[in-house]
């Protein structure tokens, strides 16, 4: 209830926003124009890694965003590739965001903001300069879509589940793509985990696949996840344990359980020891986006 309440107040807040600009801009106040679309993007870009944000949701999200930056863009440079026009047809998908009831096929044309320039998230509404030391889930998500082609996978680490999870020091997550003869399609280490309870460690943190499902199924893939932790006395990252995940395991926007196995990680699948205590699972949720 409380995820349907934070979704509705997020929606009504961008809906004004977007109103409010999009007069500003029909009465021909450029400069106050502008700075509303790009807080409105900024604000959406900031809440794309909501845990709560289904696939169709985030691609609204990311639509909307690129076409604000898109006019806002326009009106500095007097290039109309996105008009006033084309921002009055978005009404309907403020109105309907996060309702389940959203237009199902999107009001402007992709020619017309493919090429925009994302905004750096703000939860502020303000817009970020500068460099940014570590890429925030909504930059990840733009660079991806930028370099894959075809239908991008985002994986939600939510937690682990440990008979032992408060022993761990600097606790991490790697995430593999292999294909059938154990070469590596590509790879991610995600952030440390935020917190460590009795019998969990607690991630919650977004990774963005750089190779395309299709192609992962076009090679025969499969995901490998391994559980790693700092040795203090041996001074090095040590492998706890890991799990993965067969392709036709992947399904979007449901909650993805896997059980967990003893090392060392076998890419053949071949070496299996359940290391798993129920109820203690690696749990994480998919969402897809097409690029």
């Amino acid at each position: 209830m409380a995820a349907v309440q934070e979704k509705e107040g997020l929606r009504c807040q961008w809906q004004a926003l977007f109103t409010k600009a999009q007069q500003a801009d029909s009465w021909g106040q450029i400069h106050e124009a502008q700075e509303g679309y790009l807080a409105v993007a900024s604000q959406i870009a900031a809440k794309q890694a909501l845990p709560n944000i289904t696939s169709k949701e985030k691609d609204l999200m990311h639509r909307l965003s690129l076409c604000l930056s898109a006019r806002a863009e326009a009106l500095k440079t007097f290039q109309e590739t996105v008009s006033s026009a084309d921002m009055k047809n978005l009404d309907p998908v403020f109105q309907t965001l996060f309702t389940g009831s959203e237009p199902e096929i999107f009001p402007i044309d992709p020619i017309k903001y493919q090429h925009a320039a994302p905004v750096i998230p703000s939860s502020e509404g303000e817009i970020l300069c500068g460099e940014v030391e570590e890429l925030t889930d909504w930059q990840q998500h733009q660079a991806v879509l930028r370099n894959v082609t075809g239908t991008v996978v985002s994986l939600r680490i939510e937690k682990i589940g440990l008979k032992d999870a408060q022993d761990y020091i600097d606790p991490f997550m790697t995430v593999l793509v292999a294909d059938a003869r154990t070469n590596l399609l590509d790879t991610h280490d995600i952030p440390l985990a935020k917190e460590r309870r009795a019998t969990h460690v607690i991630f919650e943190h977004q990774v963005y696949l750089n190779i395309s499902m299709e192609d992962m199924r076009k090679q025969g893939a499969a995901l490998f996840f391994e559980f790693k932790h700092y040795k203090p006395k041996k001074k090095k990252i040590s492998t706890r344990c890991w799990a993965f995940m067969e392709l036709d395991e992947l399904k979007c926007d449901e909650e993805i359980v896997l059980e967990i196995y003893h090392k060392p990680t076998d890419l053949k699948k071949k070496k299996i020891n359940l290391h798993s205590e129920k109820p203690l699972y690696l749990h994480m949720t998919a969402t897809f986006v097409h690029s």
